[in-house]
C-alpha cells in the first residue's frame, strides 16, 4: 500500500460557518446545502432559497456534501456554481503556509474540469455581497426530472434597479460551455438600461453569443440553446410579475 499522507478537510474549523459582516456574507467551504437552506438570515434574504435549494441533487447530497466539493468537481452544469456566481461572488484560497489569496469566483474555473487551484492550495470560503432592498435573485434548473437529476441547463440571476434603471447585473448559465459560464458580455450590456423588453431581447440575443452548448445525453446543444432563452426570460418573470409575462416576453 502506498505510502500518502490524508488530510481531512472536514475537520478543518477555518473551513466552516457563514457569518455576516460589513454587508457581506461568507460561507465556509465545508457548509452543506442544506446548511444554507436552513440558515435563518438567507432565508430571509432569499425567501424562496428553499424552493431553490430543493432542485438541488438528493437530500443526501444536500446533507453531506460541501461547497468546496462541489466547486472543484468542476461540472459545467454545477448547481452551486451556476447559483453563486449569478450572486457575484469570490472565493478565497489558502495554501499550507495560511498564505490566502482572494479571486472573483467567475474567474475560478478555467476550462473543463480546471481550475484556479495549485497542489498545496484549498479553498477556504465563498462570499458575497449581501443583497439591498433593490436587488432581486433568481435561480433556474432544468432537468429530465424535476428532483434528483442532474441539469440540462441551469441559471442564475442577480440584477439592481435604480427606480426602472439596471444599475447591476450578474447572470450565468450552466450546461452551455466548458466551464459554468458566468454571462459577463450581456451583464456588461444591461447595465445603465432601462428594464423592458426591448432590453430583455437585446441582451438575450448577446447570451446567445456567448455559450457554446454541445449536444450531449441531456439535450442537443438547439435545444440547450433554447433553454437557455427562456430560463433567462424566466428570471424576469419571476422578479417582475407584473411587468413581464410569458406572452409579452414571447418565450415560444
Amino acid at each position: 500500500m502506498a505510502d500518502v499522507n490524508m488530510h481531512l478537510l472536514s475537520s478543518n474549523t477555518a473551513l466552516n460557518g457563514i457569518t455576516f459582516k460589513e454587508k457581506t456574507c461568507t460561507i465556509g467551504a465545508n457548509t452543506t446545502v442544506t446548511q444554507i437552506a436552513e440558515n435563518r438570515k438567507l432565508q430571509t434574504l432569499f425567501p424562496k432559497l428553499n424552493q431553490f435549494l430543493k432542485l438541488v441533487s438528493s437530500e443526501q447530497i444536500r446533507n453531506m456534501g460541501t461547497l468546496g466539493g462541489n466547486f472543484v468537481n468542476a461540472s459545467p452544469i454545477g448547481d452551486m456554481s451556476i447559483f453563486f456566481l449569478g450572486l457575484n461572488a469570490s472565493i478565497t484560497i489558502i495554501d499550507t503556509d495560511k498564505n490566502e489569496r482572494t479571486l472573483a469566483f467567475s474567474a475560478f474555473h478555467l476550462d473543463y474540469k480546471k481550475y484556479d487551484l495549485a497542489a498545496n492550495e484549498i479553498i477556504k470560503n465563498i462570499a458575497f455581497p449581501i443583497p439591498s432592498s433593490n436587488t432581486f435573485f433568481n435561480f433556474e434548473k432544468v432537468s429530465k426530472r424535476t428532483h434528483l437529476d442532474i441539469a440540462s441547463v441551469n441559471s442564475a440571476g442577480r440584477i439592481a434597479l435604480q427606480d426602472s434603471t439596471i444599475t447591476d447585473a450578474h447572470f450565468a448559465t450552466g450546461g452551455v460551455a466548458a466551464v459554468p459560464k458566468y454571462l459577463a458580455k450581456t451583464n456588461a450590456f444591461l447595465i445603465g438600461k432601462e428594464l423592458t423588453i426591448a432590453t430583455i431581447h437585446a441582451a438575450e440575443a448577446i447570451l446567445q453569443s456567448e455559450i457554446s452548448p454541445i449536444s450531449d445525453v441531456r439535450g442537443t446543444k438547439a435545444y440547450k440553446r433554447l433553454l437557455a432563452k427562456q430560463l433567462f426570460f424566466a428570471h424576469f418573470i419571476s422578479l417582475f410579475p407584473t411587468q413581464f409575462q410569458l406572452q409579452n416576453l414571447g418565450t415560444s
